[in-house]
């Protein structure tokens, strides 16, 4: 029985982890941005489509863009993530000696 418990708690436990770890939302991104997306788009793929469209999502916030040949680009973010500490992205590097 306690058995039964343990391997149901921990199986549980192991999707909700999986479920947070995995799941994604859209993230707002600059009209410049979803352009300079897209040229790099055309050019990797050798894409020959002209004409691309803006996905919005709530708010009219451009999340991404849908191109004429079919691709589409959305700027997606985990549900879950860890913010920078100001120690852990020092801009400053290390000083050259000789």
């Amino acid at each position: 029985m306690l058995d039964t418990l343990v391997l149901a708690s921990s199986s549980g436990l192991a999707v909700c982890v999986a479920f947070f770890a995995l799941a994604k939302r859209t993230s707002p991104i600059s009209f410049r941005d979803a352009r300079v997306m897209w040229v790099m788009h055309r050019k990797t793929t050798s894409c020959r489509g002209y004409r691309w469209k803006l996905i919005k999502r709530q708010k009219d916030k451009i999340v991404g863009f849908r191109c004429e040949c079919g691709y589409s680009y959305t700027q997606k973010r985990p549900l879950v993530c860890r913010s920078l500490k100001h120690e852990e992205h020092s801009e400053h590097p290390a000083p050259f000696s000789f």
